[in-house]
């Protein structure tokens, strides 16, 4: 009987801890929630003097209530004082004062909007760079860069479409950032017959059917840290859509930080988009092109790995043979692997201090250089074409996107090793 007692005493001892953790838990997730809301300012308007009709913030919808807050007919009275039923009716009761039930549940909406499932509102207290963080790395043009953060309060803007861009093709499907659509590099960007790409007719049929006008603003996203975004967003360039955004970290940081993903596929509906013809004179280099570029003795930086450099290999670590003949490197290159420019732990971008470290301290490149960047056929280049144009302001870089695999094929091309 002892043994039994001090049992029983456990069980509604542990029961007690656990009722207590749990009131615990949900007390503190409440008190950190209506922390946020007022570190947001969305409490600010309210007072708790009044009615609440008289403390929602402007913000709130008066769509069902046209002439105004408090405008709506006094209420009828209860039907406990109604004439008829239980004596004549109270006159205090039929005074109250008016009541705006529907703007109530526009602030239940204002909450929701902010503090969607626990998951949503978690992830707006994650420390994620913000905005004003990413100005901070002194990039010369850091609005082409936007933070998880900001991505994910402007995923229910009409003007912003986000754009996945991967090497892998089943990770899209697998899961991704709600409303995103697929651009692969592979089927959508490249003509299938001829080594080019796109043409002007392909390109407006594909933003048409991705739901992109002129006048939206597309974030592309997507692993590797983001070295098949930075393709995909050269690519648009070629086309003139300046309006285009890269989210800092891409797929990594976004799943790093838990956020929501899904598999469900967006329902967009065709727009009508007008493009120019394409331009390959201003950030497109062809082989000849770079062949007078460096007989001239201009830089170039080739982002491959060393081996690849070196002629060691002919292909990337861990991946197959590409068939090109010669090893080596284009005469006069200076070797920067493309992901020196990315953190490794979460795929952002290195602030620009570094970056100068990396390509003017250590390679000798200067602002006004005319640098071309190469790789294999263009798809690491275009990321450091990216770093190079945007982020430390250089006017005139060109991706050479023929690359090692027509270099290395051609006959009577000088090689280095």
């Amino acid at each position: 009987s002892g043994i039994a007692l001090a049992m029983n005493a456990s069980m509604e001892g542990f029961l007690l801890a656990w009722a207590l953790g749990t009131v615990g838990s949900w007390l503190y997730l409440a008190g950190s929630a209506w922390a946020e809301l007022r570190r947001r300012d969305l409490l600010k308007d309210f007072s708790w003097k009044g009615p609440l009709s008289a403390g929602l913030p402007a913000s709130v919808s008066r769509d069902r209530d046209p002439a105004g807050v408090g405008s709506r007919p006094a209420l009828r009275p209860r039907r406990s004082v109604r004439a008829g039923l239980h004596g004549p009716p109270n006159p205090a009761m039929i005074a109250l004062p008016p009541r705006a039930p529907r703007l109530r549940f526009a602030a239940v909406r204002e909450w929701q909007i902010m503090a969607r499932p626990l998951r949503t509102w978690r992830n707006t207290l994650m420390t994620a760079p913000s905005l004003p963080e990413i100005n901070a790395r002194g990039y010369a043009r850091p609005e082409v860069l936007v933070s998880t953060e900001w991505l994910a309060a402007h995923l229910d803007d009409p003007n912003v479409r986000v754009i996945e861009s991967n090497e892998d093709p089943l990770l899209y499907p697998s899961g991704h950032i709600r409303g995103a659509v697929q651009v692969d590099w592979a089927r959508d960007l490249n003509d299938p017959l001829t080594r080019d790409y796109l043409d002007r007719p392909h390109f407006e049929q594909l933003m048409s059917s991705i739901g992109v006008t002129p006048d939206t603003t597309v974030v592309f996203y997507g692993d590797k840290s983001n070295w098949w975004a930075c393709y995909a967003f050269w690519v648009f360039q070629l086309f003139g859509h300046t309006k285009a955004k890269v989210l800092d970290g891409g797929r990594l940081k976004w799943e790093k930080e838990g956020r929501d993903m899904t598999r469900e596929l967006p329902k967009l509906a065709p727009t009508s988009y007008r493009a120019p013809e394409r331009d390959d004179t201003k950030i497109r280099a062809f082989r000849d092109e770079v062949l007078v570029h460096m007989k001239v003795k201009r830089p170039m930086v080739d982002v491959r790995s060393p081996q690849e450099f070196s002629g060691e290999r002919t292909h990337m670590p861990e991946y197959p043979q590409e068939g090109v003949l010669r090893g080596g490197h284009i005469p006069g290159a200076k070797n920067v692997p493309w992901a020196r420019a990315s953190n490794p732990d979460n795929g952002t971008f290195r602030g620009a201090d570094e970056l100068r470290a990396i390509y003017e301290q250590e390679q000798g490149l200067k602002r006004e250089d005319e640098v071309v960047a190469y790789c294999r056929i263009g798809e690491r280049s275009s990321h450091t074409w990216f770093v190079l144009t945007y982020l430390l302001g250089y006017p005139n870089v060109r991706n050479y996107d023929g690359s090692w695999t027509e270099w290395g094929n051609s006959v009577r091309m000088p090689v280095e090793r």
